[in-house]
């Protein structure tokens, strides 16, 4: 499977251990091996203890339950006060994540100051604090009308039409780990312009790369199917290519946060699968070829982390790299 070489993408974070030359004597005792230090997260949290009204989930207060398994009900939109942070979310040791699971299907950044696993608190304090800076970090990224960094839409008369007609969504947990993460969504009848299709996603995350890898699998070969990134005022567009890939970025002043700090987002998709990459009202677009797999990936650099890019030449540094690491494992 394809799925499998993408999840291969990412370089692994190498763990170092010391080892004595002397094998302990009976006298010694045995010291406990020590926990790998968890670097990377994903979750989805449900809101529990109210009922819904209408499409609003409500509740005396937000107490969540963090699940491996969950089926949209049908109520569930924008702003429903039911899942934390509005979807699953995604971390490692120098960025975080989340996907909006609804008809938006738009993907956020959440930037971090720190190196520990944060999702866990975020939201849980007032919901939607995390919109404000704090000691952790905060949600950066305005979406609005676009799909944000890297999520899927269908191009449909001069606009991206995003997940509003789904007969269900699924997500489940795949893997939590220590070094690596993962999850699947599974979009039942996703119909765009009289055209259903039954789509899968896996996103996957690793220690020590901020990047995110996403293989999708289509019932249906499309000749529409986009992925982006969001198209902001005053900040800088970038393009880099390598023989086999193509990857486009924007740096600048484009964060919510009020810290005046630079936020810098890159998308990388293979050049066999690119049909198009065109502008359109609220991103910079890839089209896809019609087919039924892909693979993709995305990442987002902010200077508030100490082991991210701390200006543009350094993203700019590490945009190679990424590409020179993509091409090494072809």
């Amino acid at each position: 499977m394809k799925r499998h070489l993408v999840q291969s993408l990412l370089a692994a974070s190498i763990l170092l251990s010391g080892c004595s030359d002397n094998a302990p004597s009976k006298t010694q005792s045995t010291v406990a091996p020590a926990q790998p230090v968890v670097k990377t997260h994903a979750e989805l949290s449900v809101r529990q203890g109210g009922a819904w009204q209408g499409t609003e989930y409500v509740a005396d207060d937000f107490q969540f339950s963090t699940v491996e398994f969950f089926t949209s009900p049908e109520q569930l939109t924008d702003h429903s006060y039911y899942l934390r942070y509005e979807g699953p979310g995604w971390e490692n040791d120098l960025v975080g994540y989340r996907l909006y699971l609804d008809w938006r299907n738009g993907i956020d950044v959440f930037v971090k100051t720190t190196t520990d696993i944060v999702l866990p608190q975020v939201g849980q304090d007032g919901y939607d604090s995390y919109h404000e800076l704090s000691e952790w970090g905060g949600d950066a990224l305005k979406v609005g009308k676009s799909v944000g960094l890297g999520a899927l839409g269908r191009w449909v008369d001069g606009g991206v039409q995003h997940f509003k007609n789904v007969d269900a969504t699924h997500w489940r947990l795949l893997e939590n780990g220590a070094e690596q993460s993962q999850f699947e969504v599974k979009y039942d009848g996703w119909t765009v312009d009289g055209i259903s299709a039954d789509v899968t996603t896996v996103y996957s995350i690793k220690a020590g790369d901020p990047s995110t890898l996403v293989s999708v699998e289509s019932s249906v070969a499309m000749d529409n199917l986009i992925t982006g990134l969001v198209k902001h005022e005053g900040v800088a567009y970038i393009e880099k290519e390598s023989p086999n890939w193509k990857m486009i970025a924007t740096y600048g002043k484009q964060n919510l946060l009020g810290d005046d700090l630079e936020l810098g987002m890159a998308l990388f998709v293979q050049k066999g699968d690119i049909a198009e990459q065109f502008v359109g009202p609220h991103d910079y677009l890839f089209k896809f070829k019609p087919a039924t797999e892909y693979q993709y990936g995305f990442f987002a650099s902010w200077p508030g982390h100490p082991d991210q890019a701390q200006n543009q030449h350094q993203f700019e540094a590490f945009m190679e790299a990424k590409l020179a690491a993509l091409e090494a494992t072809l």
